[in-house]
């Protein structure tokens, strides 16, 4: 009797633990969550850059946090922060629009010429979708690398900055002083732009035009590429762009407003600030620019602004996965 209770006993404690076993296997096997950091450079494309801009590109990072839903399919939130920049003066050559002077006669203007520029910090918080195109088995033993195609949607907050430089005893083409004194104060301080409605915003001529919002929606699209090291550890590298729904990632779209509409409604920076060409010297007759005439073009309506980022990943198993599997 004695040693039937004791093998009863075992059989129990053996049944128990199977059982265990098994639901840790079954709980386990199922696909991983895996979290990690990301980090690369970011870049952007509108009014103030023919392309990209090499010289402007930025350091960027943030967190990331992976669900493989299968292995073709996986999910992603991110959370990353970066900057982007633009200057007329890195295509200064090339011919920025065309306009026409006081006497009707049309002219190309350089955008060495116009001469505007910017920078911004960026803050983005996106859910992505990733197509594994050959199958991801997130283990070494198992299609352990490949090719993806990713999309989504993201939400970013941006603010465009410019850097004012004041210019004491300096004149325009036309005579006038080109800084107030007034704006002594502001040398080399980094002004914020939306708030200045360079564009004519929230003026009483231009009140169709309002003040952009400073967060926005964004569409991530790109390729990449992951691997994965061991049974926790994966890498990836990828390249994506963000279709923005914006024209004033750097504070230009439309045309020039008169100095007085803007700077009567928004002070003498903003008139300083939204016609930078006069801080600029013709080398035809070693004066500064004229100052471009309300209704001039000052950027292009053709489409929105990009920013996009060139990024390395690094991920590790925090929660599922295949490895932590256990066989009996």
């Amino acid at each position: 009797m004695k040693r039937f209770k004791t093998t009863l006993v075992i059989l129990i404690a053996l049944g128990s633990f199977a059982n265990a076993s098994a639901q840790a296997k079954k709980r386990f096997k199922g696909k991983p969550i895996e979290a990690g950091i990301t980090f690369g450079g970011s870049n952007y494309m509108g009014d103030l850059s023919k392309g990209v801009a090499t010289n402007e590109t930025h350091l960027m990072g943030g967190l990331i946090c992976r669900f493989n839903y299968n292995d073709f399919i996986t999910l992603r939130g991110n959370a990353v922060f970066g900057q982007i920049s633009g200057n007329d003066q890195n295509f200064k050559s090339e011919i920025a629009f065309q306009h026409l002077d006081q006497a009707g006669n049309p002219l190309d203007v350089t955008r060495g010429q116009r001469n505007l520029n910017f920078k911004s910090n960026l803050v983005e918080f996106s859910a992505i979708g990733e197509w594994n195109i050959l199958g991801f088995g997130e283990t070494t033993r198992a299609t352990p690398a490949t090719p993806f195609l990713f999309a989504g949607i993201g939400v970013f907050k941006f603010n465009p900055r410019t850097q004012f430089n004041y210019m004491p005893g300096m004149v325009d083409a036309q005579g006038q002083a080109l800084h107030n004194v007034q704006l002594e104060q502001y040398d080399k301080e980094w002004i914020e732009l939306q708030t200045l409605g360079t564009e004519g915003q929230g003026t009483t001529k231009y009140n169709d035009r309002k003040r952009y919002n400073l967060t926005q929606v964004s569409i991530p699209l790109g390729i990449g590429y992951k691997q994965q090291v061991d049974e926790f550890w994966a890498w990836g590298i990828e390249l994506g762009a963000r279709k923005t729904f914006t024209d004033y990632l750097d504070d230009v779209s439309l045309d020039y407003v008169d100095d007085q509409i803007v700077g009567g409604a928004n002070g003498f920076l903003s008139a300083a600030l939204k016609d930078r060409s006069s801080e600029q010297i013709d080398p035809s007759t070693g004066l500064p620019y004229e100052r471009f005439y309300m209704g001039n073009p000052r950027g292009s309506t053709k489409g929105a602004d990009w920013y996009m980022f060139l990024n390395v990943t690094i991920t590790r198993k925090i929660i599922g996965g295949k490895t932590v599997c256990f066989s009996f």
